[in-house]
């Protein structure tokens, strides 16, 4: 009898370990996914940049899978869709752009108050009064008036324009046409005559806008363009109108690239602001992650990651850092 529940004891013991060590090996085998998603397009340049951020983060921890996603160009209704199809797949988190928060309002709040961490980046709710916003754990990016107050204020630190645009090439995203209204608010401020042109999302389209723009205004002689494709297409198509880029026309521009890094130096781009994306990307997925993993509140909004102001004196520290995609 003793022998039997020695055996019965014993069985016992090693069935508990193997179910423990089962158990524990399959907690630690969780695997947790954040959906990445923003407004676009995923194959701009500047996107790019937040996407290997993103991916970096996700590579640090084992049981953690990211999925970086968006429209290939920015129209409102296909970004939409894509936070809709990243909520339906039950992620464990989502980062994402709050490119336009009365459309996202619903769908957001619905998600957080079930449990959902969601974590905005380069986009804010930017909306009044504060607890009008939809209530993310945190956002990091610049502030996007302020990036257009410091634009104006750098460009009148090199000259005082007759008459000034802002380039939007996202009509409709409210952080674009925040950053448009710090730029020209200043200008206006200092008697600048100063408005935005949309140039819409078609990159081709916004250089031959902008071309006619001069055109029926040749009292134009700067431009703030806050992304670096558009500038990269505008340049040349001003050039072929025979405008001297940097005498003529001078611009200010928002974010890197190597192209925009050698107009810099040519003299043809005045300065660009740097809103750090790969960050927005990088500490989005960190937070995101170690909230729906172990609970961690990240740092109050906004986390800010810019602007730094970028000139030919800084190239040769930043040029290698651009084309491996950091900056």
């Amino acid at each position: 009898m003793k022998s039997n529940l020695k055996v019965g004891l014993l069985i016992f013991i090693v069935i508990f370990l193997f179910s423990s060590i089962f158990l524990s090996s399959f907690a630690a085998e969780k695997e947790y996914t954040i959906y990445v998603v923003v407004h676009g397009g995923i194959a701009d340049p500047f996107w790019k940049v937040c996407e290997k951020g993103a991916l970096d983060a996700g590579a640090l921890y084992p049981d953690l899978k990211v999925v970086y996603t968006g429209p290939t160009v920015f129209k409102l209704e296909e970004f939409m869709s894509y936070i809709e199809s990243a909520l339906a797949s039950k992620p464990d988190a989502l980062v994402c752009t709050l490119t336009a928060p009365d459309a996202m309002d619903e769908s957001l709040r619905a998600a957080i108050a079930q449990g959902l961490p969601v974590v905005a980046i380069n986009a804010p709710d930017l909306r009044t009064p504060e607890d009008a916003r939809i209530p993310v754990l945190t956002y990091v990016g610049e502030d996007s008036y302020f990036i257009g107050v410091s634009a104006a204020r750098e460009t009148l630190k090199r000259f005082t324009p007759k008459r000034a645009i802002f380039c939007n090439h996202h009509p409709g995203a409210t952080h674009i046409e925040a950053r448009g209204r710090g730029y020209i608010d200043t200008l206006k401020a200092k008697g600048v005559i100063a408005e935005a042109l949309d140039i819409t999302e078609d990159a081709v389209k916004g250089a031959e806008m902008t071309a006619a723009y001069l055109k029926a205004h040749p009292d134009t002689d700067a431009i703030f363009c806050s992304n670096t494709l558009r500038t990269e297409t505008i340049i040349p198509r001003l050039e072929a109108d025979g405008i001297k880029v940097g005498v003529d026309v001078k611009i200010a521009q928002m974010d890197c690239s190597p192209k925009i890094l050698e107009y810099i130096q040519e003299g043809k781009v005045m300065f660009t602001m740097d809103q750090q994306q790969y960050l927005q990307g990088y500490l989005g997925v960190v937070f995101a992650y170690l909230n729906a993993k172990y609970g961690y509140i990240p740092p109050p909004a906004p986390v800010s990651t810019g602007p730094a102001v970028i000139t030919a004196d800084d190239i040769p520290s930043l040029e290698e850092l651009v084309k491996e995609g950091y900056r």
